[in-house]
């Protein structure tokens, strides 16, 4: 199949600066079964057929970025995979029948009843809570966007998907298309700016070099004078969302909330820019399951180290990593009054929570 110019590039730049060291193949299943990244580069450039191999491999990968971000020379081997699952996935070479799931989560979020807005007269600021973060922790989400109202009074709410699974997957057009109407969209209808609660949404949005101004909401909640709730732990160690490594600003704001709590971090050795996927990443759980929990395994393993139970900022995290290991949500221990972590919502009341949540807030 034909090889695009941004797929050659990639390979090109890998080809052209990793040294081969195998720093990123110590951390990386993947990696370390499949090759290093030089060697994958140099695979794919010999012949054409050789991508079209290589694409289909690229969906053991779980698109975490840590690849990228161990590397001492700047080889950007992430690139790499991202642009062979857009080769795939434009050349019919890899179905996604197993991925129906997620792409019927995403389809549903940009539907009716699950998407919605309410946009104030004169609204310029809207919060974009995603479509996870309704679903497991609908209470945190209504009370974070009471916050939000309160500050600013014109703030609007969206309810829609950012298409994050489709981009992830590697259906290029079709998540390009999505966020493109949703966010002229936004534009026409005078919004300046987008709040944040899910790093997916963040990220994407970013990335999609959207005229829209993208701030976290804990970001925002740091300079609201908003009271916390008496948390029901003490003591917790940050997992970082891997697609938020690159994210200064919100890993110093997350520490900074939960400190102003009285809630002491400590941290896991893989923390901020290096941390670790906690498995659900790329969608490989729903590929290679023994991949993806061989991340979850590690993540989970630093954890028991520090003793103590994790908090982060991504509800998907939360969902894949809380069922084997105490894991809150940061906004939920922020805002809502538990006696102890919850165990994640199962099928079909995540559906239903964001139902109830959709009707009662806008």
């Amino acid at each position: 199949m034909p090889v695009s110019k941004p797929l050659r590039k990639a390979l090109q730049h890998t080809a052209d600066e990793c040294i081969d060291c195998g720093k990123c193949m110590t951390y990386c299943r993947f990696l370390a079964e499949s090759g290093s990244p030089l060697s994958i580069a140099l695979t794919a450039l010999s012949a054409d057929e050789n991508v079209d191999a290589l694409s289909h491999r690229t969906y053991d990968c779980s698109a975490c970025g840590l690849c990228s971000a161990v590397c001492p020379v700047n080889a950007e081997p992430d690139n790499i995979f991202t642009e062979l699952r857009y080769h795939a996935q434009a050349n019919g070479i890899f179905k996604l029948d197993q991925y129906a799931p997620l792409l019927n989560y995403e389809r549903l979020g940009q539907r009716f009843p699950f998407k919605g807005e309410s946009l104030p007269e004169g609204c310029t600021t809207v919060f974009f809570p995603g479509c996870t973060l309704p679903a497991m922790f609908p209470d945190a989400t209504r009370i974070a966007f009471k916050i939000l109202k309160r500050n600013n009074p014109k703030t609007g709410l969206v309810l829609n998907c950012c298409s994050k699974p489709s981009k992830m997957l590697g259906l290029k057009s079709k998540y390009e298309e999505s966020l493109s109407a949703l966010v002229h969209t936004l534009e026409r209808k005078g919004i300046k700016k987008i709040l944040t609660a899910c790093p997916n949404c963040h990220v994407t949005f970013k990335q999609f070099n959207t005229r829209l101004e993208i701030v976290s909401i804990y970001e925002e909640l740091k300079k609201s004078s908003f009271l916390p709730v008496t948390p029901s732990v003490k003591e917790v160690t940050v997992h970082d969302p891997c697609v938020t490594r690159s994210e200064d600003s919100i890993h110093k704001a997350v520490r900074e909330l939960l400190k102003a709590m009285g809630v002491r971090v400590l941290e896991m050795k893989h923390n901020k820019s290096n941390t670790l996927c906690c498995g659900e990443g790329g969608g490989t759980n729903m590929h290679n399951n023994a991949y993806a929990r061989n991340w979850s395994r590690k993540r989970i393993n630093e954890a028991q180290r520090t003793g103590v139970p994790m908090a982060t900022y991504c509800a998907g995290c939360v969902n894949f990593l809380g069922s084997d290991y105490p894991t809150a949500h940061i906004l939920d221990l922020l805002l809502v009054k538990r006696k102890s972590i919850p165990k994640p919502v199962a099928f079909p009341f995540n559906y239903l929570n964001r139902l109830i949540f959709r009707f009662t807030a806008l």
